[in-house]
């Protein structure tokens, strides 16, 4: 496994960029050198004159805000033996995590949540990364809380129930990118522990798809936004989650702006495992144990306290804002398979939609649909995915046919109504988003003719696998009522399946969503999805119908052949 440490040096020093982020002293992309000399030579002299150090510094990378709290400390440890030599490095946990799995990993890790050690091995190729990343302790403590603004329209008043509540449900939230940012990672995973959402959970996947578009790169952006409305990227102050210790370090400089709130349901905490590297040389074991106890002694532990963090049992913590700590009900951990998969239902749901949604027109679509007040399936549609266009998120990228029979000329079943465009694209005195409701609403109009499914299907799929665009998530929407009925002709089922499965790529990959109404084929609906690893669904009813539309743009993840 490949070891960074620094390289010998004259004089001369490494740059050390200092800056004060969440009221501490932030090194980014420096190092603090212990002891004697800031290189990796054997040979420095052990200071007294005795025999010569036989090991390099210990390499540590910390997070930024216990950098000058654990060089303070391992201070000790080498004045108590000038061969217990450090080196530490402060820097964001999800940068240490990506180094790791490429084998550029320090000699210990002290990330600021044990989270991050899923990440040392998801993914990885090769022998450089190993599974044994594990912690041997834990320097320092700090619950997720949420950053509630004192004056802004968006605020919280009182308390808040859950994480699962306030980011899956209700409440007015603004979550960092859970891939970088910590305590909204945890706050995240915390809203599908327990009782959380579900993949199947549309109301959470809707809250997902548009928290995922305004989140913040981390913690700084969001205590900016707080600071000033008009940085945040949705230009107001909304609350968000922070560590405790992080929130208490910026309203000692900056009062009067955010006091903390904690869920009810509980929360996670930050728990700053120590973490040597599993291959580390025996003698650097010696100084990483002289180290561990060194950031854990009775004199570390009262450092910590004064900088906010909580003991090992979670008593203590700041007063923040006049607001004295308070106990807190701590959620039942994930394991770490559970955990990437969430993280993996984020990433899923960020991706915008780029849709091409075909529409079937054929004359049964004419028929009352049942508990509906007497509508028709046509109406029934028709409404639906007006409200549906009028919820999606405006980087969607979304374009509609219909189809019959012969509806683009003799022989050919279906005719665009709406190109693929971004719902925000400026069209005529309007927009893309309007555009595609205006054509809908001319519903009745295009009802006529039998059922060309399968050969608009074939054409459809083709063209999206033509112009795959990788930024999306790329898919063509099937809404029928029938079966495949073309008096000219055309594709049989077995020819459509072949055709779709020859086409699909796993790497590139377009999904097929059907959704059936009334007498639909459902089986043969099925199977067209299933060549694609896409999902089928049935509806009649216009919340039936809006549901599984929204079903249908969750359904990322590639379904299993029925």
């Amino acid at each position: 496994m490949g070891r960074h440490h620094a390289q010998s040096a004259a004089p001369s020093q490494r740059g050390v960029i200092a800056a004060l982020v969440v009221g501490g002293l932030v090194v980014a992309g420096g190092a603090y050198a212990l002891g004697k000399g800031t290189g990796t030579t054997d040979t420095a002299a052990a200071e007294g004159g005795g025999a010569a150090c036989t090991t390099a510094p210990l390499r540590i990378e910390v997070p930024t805000e216990l950098a000058d709290l654990v060089k303070t400390q391992l201070g000790s440890a080498t004045r108590a033996n000038p061969c217990h030599r450090y080196e530490v490095v402060g820097g964001r946990s999800s940068s240490v995590a990506s180094r790791i799995r490429q084998g550029r990993a320090p000699d210990v890790w002290i990330p600021d949540s044990s989270v991050w050690l899923d990440q040392t091995t998801a993914g990885s190729t090769g022998s450089s990364v190993r599974a044994d990343w594990v912690a041997t302790g834990s320097v320092a403590h700090s619950p997720v809380v949420l950053a509630n603004p004192v004056t802004s329209p968006n605020k919280l008043s009182g308390t808040f129930s859950s994480w699962n509540d306030l980011i899956n449900r209700t409440g007015a939230v603004h979550l960092a990118n859970p891939h970088l940012d910590t305590a909204s990672r945890l706050a995240f995973l915390g809203s599908r522990s327990g009782a959380g959402a579900t993949t199947k959970d549309v109301t959470a996947g809707q809250r997902i798809i548009l928290l995922s578009r305004f989140a913040a790169a981390g913690t700084g952006d969001l205590l900016a936004g707080a600071k000033d409305p008009s940085t945040s990227s949705t230009t107001r102050s909304e609350p968000f989650p922070i560590s405790e210790q992080g929130l208490a370090a910026y309203t000692a400089g900056n009062p009067g702006l955010l006091v903390p709130l904690f869920p009810k349901a509980g929360t996670l905490s930050m728990d700053y495992p120590w973490v040597p590297a599993p291959d580390l040389a025996p003698g650097l074991k010696e100084v990483a144990d002289a180290g561990l106890r060194a950031v854990t002694s009775p004199a570390a532990v009262e450092a910590l306290t004064k900088a906010g963090f909580r003991s090992d049992d979670d008593t203590g913590g700041p007063t923040i804002e006049g607001v004295e700590a308070t106990s807190f009900t701590t959620l039942r951990a994930m394991t770490g398979d559970a955990r990437l998969a969430a993280l993996r239902q984020w990433d899923v749901l960020k991706a915008d939609a780029r849709m091409l949604a075909i529409i079937d027109v054929s004359g049964s679509m004419t028929t009352v649909a049942k508990d509906t007040g007497g509508k028709t399936r046509a109406k029934v549609a028709e409404e639906s995915l007006i409200t549906a266009v009028k919820q999606l998120p405006a980087g969607s990228q979304v374009g509609g046919w219909i189809f019959s029979t012969d509806k683009g000329g003799k022989g050919k079943d279906w005719a665009p109504i709406a190109p693929i465009a971004r719902l925000d694209e400026p069209e005529g005195a309007a927009t893309h988003r309007d555009a595609i409701v205006a054509a809908l609403t001319k519903f009745p109009s295009y009802i006529s003719g039998d059922t060309g499914l399968y050969d608009t299907t074939a054409t459809a799929y083709a063209e999206m696998t033509r112009t795959y665009d990788p930024e999306y998530f790329n898919s063509v929407v099937i809404i029928t009522d029938g079966k495949n009925d073309d008096p000219g002709g055309g594709l049989e089922l077995p020819q459509l399946l072949a055709q779709v499965t020859k086409a699909h790529d796993p790497a590139k990959p377009v999904r097929i969503i059907t959704i059936g109404m009334g007498e639909a084929d459902l089986k043969a609906l099925r199977a067209i999805a299933a060549a694609s690893g896409g999902a089928s669904y049935t509806a009649n009813t216009p919340d039936d119908l809006l549901t599984v539309f929204v079903q249908a743009l969750l359904a990322r993840e590639p379904s299993q052949a029925p």
